[in-house]
């Protein structure tokens, strides 16, 4: 671990912290990132130093200070998902969010209106056109799976004239590694689509987001870096953030309202701020860019190759261990961060086995994930209901990774 990395790891408090008198061994980064106290503090200054109304609805000095601090904040996001402007950042609470405002703006016609999902989207991505489909706005089709990765020959025989915008996680959060985003969008391209890529997995230990690749649009959560919750960003790309529909509106939205006839005429404003209805996450904005920041100092092509490596160890731990299969192939595993293993063995529960290693192991906590997470088109397209998924981060050692493998040949052991 070099010198940046390990400076970085001292911004976590968490990892100091006992649950129970156990050392906490943190392996679930994939659901969210321990916080860094830069983050922290960047939001607890701006609560108690501004605070006060931004968004351009006041003119007095306090406003115009959270106003410049939160453009910022879109400046840095602007940078680290690589937008032209930082008026093609539209602020929101995660990729949930940002998906919803997507499906839900986007111009769907009836000569297109379809949607073509990969199979290894997360219900962030999923749920929001599946609702759309269900109310008949949309047709919705999924790519094939294949070894556990996305088909793209099969994505590219669903995509047609029809197609509106594809999808396409830039890596997964249950078989890991990453997805050819940019020969997804040439695809798209081809056939007058545009292309959405969930970055949330991808974003934290890659350091950018799919715009570099060819994306028209992606989303990225601030609480899977190490920023605040409720914080992140969708980026779209200019020739279509124009093209998109203000959904979630009010106060800040609109240039004017005037009378029409016997109602009324609202005229919204252009850029991202027809998206950002009331009063903005300011000081959760100012926590990300914080985040951001020190991320950037201690270098993402470093974060990049110590995540890397942690991969591969734990790899190479597991390799043949009975009773597990571990999921994916390693040449692709090592571009994300997570190992994934499904249980082989005759009364492994994932429940119990989550248990266990919460509590019977001397001095730690081990903390993963197990079950679907939340992934239901990666379990319904691959046949795996659960697996348990170990993910890393910055902060994490080899000896994370073998204390998780030691634990699993322990209750193996006992089975």
């Amino acid at each position: 671990m070099n010198r940046g990395i390990s400076a970085l790891n001292s911004e976590f408090p968490a990892l100091k912290e006992r649950f129970g008198g156990r050392r906490l061994v943190y392996l679930d980064s994939a659901c969210t990132a321990l916080k860094l106290r830069c983050a922290a503090d960047a939001q607890r200054r701006h609560l108690l130093r501004l605070g006060g109304c931004g968004g351009g609805r006041s003119l007095h000095a306090l406003a115009a200070a959270v106003e410049e601090e939160f453009r910022s904040a879109r400046r840095s996001v602007a940078q680290f998902v690589g937008a032209a402007s930082p008026e093609e950042v539209l602020f929101t609470s995660g990729v949930t969010d940002a998906v919803n405002l997507l499906a839900n703006s986007f111009p769907f016609t009836p000569a297109r209106n379809e949607v073509v999902l990969s199979p290894l989207e997360h219900n962030a991505v999923f749920l929001p056109f599946e609702r759309l489909a269900a109310a008949g706005r949309i047709k919705l089709r999924v790519a094939p799976l294949r070894d556990l990765r996305v088909d793209m020959d099969g994505l590219a025989r669903l995509v047609t004239r029809r197609t509106a915008l594809v999808c396409v996680t830039h890596a997964s959060n249950v078989f890991g590694g990453s997805v050819d985003v940019r020969a997804a969008a040439s695809v798209a391209r081809g056939a007058g689509a545009f292309l959405f890529s969930d970055d949330a997995q991808y974003a934290p230990t890659h350091g950018r987001c799919a715009a570099a690749d060819g994306a028209d649009a992606c989303a990225f959560s601030g609480h899977k870096l190490g920023a605040p919750y409720f914080t992140g960003a969708l980026y779209v790309r200019g020739e279509l953030l124009e093209k998109l529909r203000p959904w979630r509106v009010g106060g800040g939205t609109v240039r004017g309202v005037s009378r029409a006839g016997d109602g009324y005429r609202a005229e919204y404003l252009g850029g991202h701020r027809g998206f950002e209805a009331g009063v903005q996450n300011y000081s959760g904005a100012a926590g990300l860019a914080a985040a951001l920041l020190r991320l950037k100092k201690a270098g993402f092509p470093e974060i990049r190759r110590h995540v890397s490596s942690l991969v591969a160890g734990a790899l190479e731990r597991l390799d043949g261990i009975k009773g597990v299969r571990v999921l994916g192939r390693r040449e692709d595993l090592t571009s994300g961060a997570l190992v994934s293993i499904a249980p082989r063995k005759k009364g492994f529960s994932l429940p119990d086995f989550n248990m266990f290693l919460n509590n019977e192991l001397k001095g730690r906590l081990v903390a993963v994930r197990t079950g679907r997470h939340c992934a239901d088109l990666a379990a319904l397209s691959s046949g795996y209901t659960g697996t348990v998924r170990v993910s890393f981060f910055s902060y994490n050692t080899q000896a994370d990774a073998d204390v998780f493998v030691e634990g699993l040949e322990r209750y193996l052991s006992l089975l």
